[in-house]
């Protein structure tokens, strides 16, 4: 519908107005800007901060941009912004329209994919991007012209769906930290058709439930390198990783 609404008013007036303020379709056009759509645009907003999918940081600059917003109604507050991945109004939204995973890109998650497990809103959110995965040249003296390219590290990162079908499959990850390990992990089966008659064996937890997952002092775990969790926080570019024993990991599990 407002698709729609945007062409028509193309239509109907596909030239500027006399005082070159307005012009037919500008709505549609505006879509891919933030502050034009008042933060909620689905073309160019993203999830991920300092590596993480998500950061207490990132909640509060989105909270402080709305009050902001309102109070001065400046709509440029709202450049940079991280979405909330938490909302569940968006996930009930996405649920009831058979779509149980969401994969983006474009923004930096560290030096592997950045997951939001399912268990958190039913939808599971994947990010991947390896840029500034390598912390050591964040904090190089030399100019961008010798650092570029340089920034991942060793880092390397494949996201596949693997499954029967496009209704019942598998988020799979793989590839090497910025360190130089390598890693291979798999996802809980989601599915977007099941009923109370399948068979609960078809969803026995094929992969890893607790990666996506968050431990306290703002650590996730992001990926799974037995008998080790890699796990990482940060805020904005910086980044921090750390690698910890499954088990103590587990038992500091934030839900």
């Amino acid at each position: 519908e407002y698709l729609q609404t945007g062409v028509d008013d193309y239509s109907n007036r596909p030239m500027w107005n006399e005082e070159r303020t307005s012009r037919g379709g500008e709505a549609v056009l505006a879509i891919q800007c933030r502050p034009a759509m008042w933060g909620r645009s689905v073309v160019c907003n993203s999830y991920a901060d300092g590596g993480v999918i998500t950061t207490i940081g990132a909640q509060e600059v989105r909270k402080q941009a709305l009050q902001t917003a309102q109070e001065q109604l400046d709509p440029l507050v709202f450049e940079g912004i991280a979405s909330n991945v938490m909302d569940p109004v968006p996930a009930k939204w996405l649920l009831e329209h058979g779509i149980r995973r969401i994969v983006v890109g474009h923004k930096p998650t560290g030096d592997c994919p950045a997951v939001l497990s399912s268990k958190y809103t039913g939808v599971e959110t994947v990010a991947v991007d390896t840029s500034f995965s390598d912390r050591k040249d964040l904090n190089d003296d030399e100019n961008s012209v010798k650092r570029f390219g340089k920034d991942r590290g060793r880092a390397v990162a494949m996201v596949e769906i693997a499954g029967e079908d496009a209704f019942r499959n598998r988020l799979e990850t793989a590839g090497v930290l910025a360190c130089g390990t390598e890693y291979s992990n798999q996802f809980p089966i989601l599915s977007s058709t099941r009923s109370e008659d399948d068979d609960d064996d078809d969803y026995d937890v094929v992969g890893d439930p607790n990666i996506g997952s968050m431990v306290s002092n703002g650590w996730w775990i992001k990926a799974a390198v037995p008998p080790n969790y890699h796990l990482c926080r940060g805020s904005g570019r910086f980044i921090e990783y750390d690698t910890r024993l499954m088990q103590d990991v587990i038992n500091d599990l934030r839900y």
